[in-house]
């Protein structure tokens, strides 16, 4: 019965699969997938960091500008002091784990709530990146840097779902089979539990907070790799798309319960709904509106799920 929530999301996928297959015949072909799979690269790699954030302490709102400040990072060393581009991503992963690192010591050592914290940080490191470009957009940058985005192997497998896949495996990893990760759930769940029972609370946050930060920057570089392009606000339209896919894959607000694959499930579900969309030339106006109800509908059949279950159990 516990497999039911998990599996009810992976429905809501499935259903969407079959509605895009019902659309275009062409919807399952090796190359749509692969398309589909890089447009939700990003998201994904996003939502891994923002899920280990909220499993143990609470929301990463500043993993969009996070973002936007490790692709800025990374473009200026590139464009502005022509550092070699393998260097200059690990300087834009470097300035996503400080970023994370600064959120956590907030949270963990001087009690900033996690929501006010991040949600401060936002906006700080956005008046930053836009104060670096000084308005401008930095673009066209060297083709072994752009392959990490757009780069295909065998034709249908992209290189920016082979970063996600990393990234994925490295994280549901992390969060399964390691001290840290059970952690993460011990002080996401009970934290004055998890002190008396030995484990370093503050650690754990700072950690976790860093590891959001890493992957925040790892998609914001994969961001300009795939795009050729980067400007100050690349970031703030997938804060919360990011929060609704975790949401959405059955992590829960209030931590300490939730996972990688959900959130997953979560991101392809919406990519696959704007590819249907796309397919239908649904107006621009209504995708909004559309993901919204897709989202809540999500999130409401999981909560009456769980509690369909918790009164079983009860009884």
């Amino acid at each position: 019965s516990s497999l039911l929530p998990a599996m009810s999301r992976f429905a809501v996928l499935l259903v969407i699969i079959i509605l895009g297959c019902v659309i275009d015949p062409s919807f399952l072909s090796l190359r749509n997938i692969g398309n589909n799979l890089a447009n939700a690269s990003i998201l994904v790699i996003l939502g891994v960091g923002e899920t280990i954030a909220i499993v143990t302490n609470g929301p990463d709102l500043s993993a969009g500008s996070i973002m936007t400040m490790g692709g800025v990072v990374t473009a200026i060393l590139m464009k502005s002091y022509h550092m070699n581009f393998a260097a200059a991503i690990l300087a834009g992963l470097l300035a996503g784990c400080l970023l994370g690192a600064l959120n956590g010591y907030m949270i963990a050592y001087v009690k900033i709530p996690a929501f006010i914290s991040t949600y401060g940080l936002q906006w700080a490191v956005l008046g930053f990146a836009y104060v670096i470009l000084n308005g401008y957009i930095l673009y066209s940058f060297d083709e072994s840097f752009r392959f990490i985005g757009n780069g295909w192997i065998l034709n249908f497998i992209s290189m920016a779902s082979v970063c996600m896949v990393v990234i994925v495996i490295a994280g549901i990893l992390l969060m399964k089979k390691t001290t840290f990760g059970r952690q993460c759930y011990s002080v996401g769940s009970n934290p004055i539990q998890a002190v008396m029972s030995g484990i370093d609370s503050k650690k754990v946050v700072m950690k976790a907070f860093i590891i959001s930060g890493f992957t925040s920057a790892a998609a914001g570089i994969l961001y300009v790799a795939r795009m050729n392009s980067v400007q100050s606000d690349i970031g703030s339209s997938y804060l919360l798309n990011v929060l609704a896919a975790v949401y959405m894959g059955g992590t829960s607000a209030a931590g300490g319960e939730g996972g990688i694959p959900g959130t997953i499930a979560g991101a392809l579900a919406m990519t696959m709904v704007v590819n249907c969309m796309n397919l239908l030339a649904v107006p621009s106006e209504l995708r909004d509106a559309v993901i919204g109800v897709l989202i809540i509908g999500t999130v409401l059949f999981d909560t009456m799920l769980r509690k369909q279950l918790a009164k079983r159990k009860a009884v």
